[in-house]
């Protein structure tokens, strides 16, 4: 992407803030935090003074729960927020990389989903998320749909920074309780990044899933894991039912495979055990 116009939305978030400290090494980052991607005059005002080859787009509202609350403002978000920047790409030579959520995939399966599986999302969150997917297949030809899963990474001040959350927990109590019901798979941001890079520089296109190789791997495992370590003295148990209700009916399964990264012999994204230890190692360095 060296010498490319990247225009990333969401630059305030986990993986937005990470992108513009990640590639503003290698080119012409720009970001607007005053950008509404819900105003279509206001998204083609600033897109057309800034003339990107590639829009990165992580902004969203990721709020599971809230979105089940809010079902217009998950839409008008996540569904028409992304139409918005859609259509000023139609008719241009610009590469749009969406960033999507293997829990799109709903709950139809035990195994691991791959890109080839039907999608069936439980959620709200979800389904918006899909609908802008949809937007983005049916009206452009030059795109990249990655979805990924249980994100995490990044500077530890950072509100939606999960591990850094763990850490705190377990420091400050003899016992913390976590979930056994869901599998996924906790992914680096970076390892994400690496990944996006790898797609974009092989001039690949269309619709990928991005995560670090995990096997039936839980929330109660990865808050083990988390706190392990870290070398912390304090117990995980399996929460009792209903210990955390949730209002939205997430899907129980929302690990996934990169099928089609091993097919095409571009798969970078490394195991979560490896990974999670890795950024682990480097906020204790930090610390």
């Amino acid at each position: 992407m060296i010498g490319k116009k990247v225009f990333v939305t969401g630059s305030n978030g986990m993986l937005g803030s990470n992108l513009v400290n990640n590639l503003d090494k290698e080119g012409s980052v720009i970001t607007n935090s005053m950008l509404d991607i819900t105003s279509h005059e206001m998204v083609f005002s600033i897109l057309d003074k800034i003339q990107p080859s590639i829009i990165i787009h992580t902004a969203a509202y990721t709020d599971v729960e809230g979105c089940e609350v809010n079902v217009d403002k998950a839409y008008k978000v996540n569904s028409i927020g992304t139409q918005n920047l859609v259509n000023y790409c139609i008719n241009k030579d610009i590469l749009f990389v969406y960033i999507s959520s293997t829990g799109i995939y709903g709950k139809e399966s035990n195994t691991s989903y791959t890109e080839f599986d039907d999608i069936n999302p439980t959620t709200i969150h979800h389904k918006s998320k899909y609908e802008g997917e949809k937007i983005v297949k049916n009206h452009l030809s030059k795109f990249l749909i990655l979805r990924t899963g249980w994100l995490y990474g990044g500077k530890k001040t950072h509100n939606k920074n999960f591990v850094y959350k763990r850490y705190l927990e377990a420091s400050s109590k003899g016992v913390v309780y976590s979930d056994t019901s869901q599998i996924g798979n906790p992914t680096s941001v970076i390892d994400f990044i690496k990944q996006m890079k790898v797609l974009i520089e092989n001039n690949q296109y269309g619709i990928f899933n991005c995560i670090n190789e995990a096997s039936g791997i839980s929330r109660f495992d990865y808050v083990k894991k988390i706190i392990e370590l870290f070398g912390l003295k304090c117990d995980v148990k399996i929460a009792p039912d209903n210990m955390f209700k949730r209002t939205a009916p997430v899907s129980k399964n929302e690990s996934a495979t990169n099928y089609k990264l091993n097919l095409l012999n571009l798969n970078v994204m490394g195991s979560w055990e490896e990974s999670l230890n890795k950024y682990i190692q480097q906020l204790k360095s930090e610390m």
